[in-house]
């Protein structure tokens, strides 16, 4: 498996987890209301941490 690879499936498992805590937090009724934008957010802010890592060098 490549780098690149081996990079997006640790970060696509990141985002499962972090959707999978916020929906449990947040409990169904409320997931079915603000899941899509929770989901975006969470998207958006590995997006940055990805970015930043590589900047950094630490990925």
């Amino acid at each position: 498996m490549s780098e690149a690879q081996t990079i997006k499936d640790r970060v696509n498992r990141q985002i499962a987890r972090e959707i999978e805590i916020s929906r449990k937090r947040m409990g169904e009724e409320e997931w079915k209301l603000h899941g899509t934008w929770v989901t975006e957010n969470i998207v958006a802010a590995a997006k940055i941490w990805i970015m930043r890592a590589l900047r950094e060098g630490s990925l």
